[in-house]
């Protein structure tokens, strides 16, 4: 397994060493966003997944410090979109938790020796390069984690660890909370830094109000593919029952 991921860092960015990696868990499209489910159609929550994924790795693409980027996951099509982003794909048996996903691509990347690991969450609508470079900026320091909370201070939507496994990942129910105490129980610099940017995730009916409210171009273009997204799962409906009926 290492030396695949070897390979497969080699072939995207040469044999540069990188030493700080951005990770991006994300499930397969048919477990993915099952929250929404009620005010979204499965069409319009693919659409939500790739294109809140794409956002998110560009953007660590550009962010000044990070040196590559990797997607874990279940699913070979996702893997496969992650590799025509440019992100090295970790592939897992199955899914098995955010955290856990995290976990074992900390430990699929340890060959690579990096220094630094930031972990990101896959739905965030209104990433900036700026917004995540400054989670870099605060992490410069061995020994330390860097915790961005969600718009409630109860999840964690970004966590940098320099050097990577000297903290488990608690990604799930009240992790911001749960990062703090293990980071201060490890005898770790703890900093939290807030981000406007990055506070918002998209895992329920309220959190798209709140981009709604929030505006701009960024929510914009998200509502609009969304609306494409219904339409067009709509016309293959029409063509289905037309194609039975007739």
């Amino acid at each position: 397994m290492p030396g695949m991921v070897r390979s497969s860092f080699q072939t995207i960015r040469g044999r540069q060493p990188a030493l700080t990696w951005a990770v991006v868990a994300l499930k397969s499209p048919e477990h993915a966003k099952t929250r929404l489910a009620r005010v979204l159609s499965p069409a319009q929550r693919r659409y939500l997944l790739f294109e809140l994924a794409a956002r998110v790795i560009q953007a660590l693409h550009d962010t000044a410090g990070i040196d590559a980027v990797a997607v874990v996951t279940a699913s070979a099509e996702v893997a496969a979109f992650a590799r025509g982003l440019g992100a090295l794909p970790i592939l897992q048996d199955g899914e098995c938790g955010t955290a856990s996903a995290f976990a074992a691509a900390s430990f699929r990347l340890l060959p690579l020796q990096p220094q630094r690991l930031l972990m990101v969450a896959a739905d965030l609508p209104l990433v900036t390069a700026e917004a995540l470079h400054s989670i870099v900026a605060a992490g410069e320091d061995t020994g330390c984690i860097v915790v961005v909370p969600d718009r409630h201070r109860t999840g964690t939507n970004a966590l940098l660890c320099a050097p990577p496994r000297m903290l488990e990942p608690q990604f799930g129910d009240n992790s911001f909370r749960r990062h703090l105490a293990a980071g201060e129980s490890a005898g770790l610099a703890v900093r939290v830094l807030e981000s406007e940017e990055l506070s918002l995730d998209l895992d329920n009916p309220e959190d798209l109000d709140e981009l709604r409210r929030r505006g701009g171009a960024p929510a914009a273009s998200l509502f609009e593919g969304l609306q494409r997204a219904e339409s067009a799962d709509r016309g293959l409906e029409a063509q289905a029952c037309a194609a039975l009926t007739g």
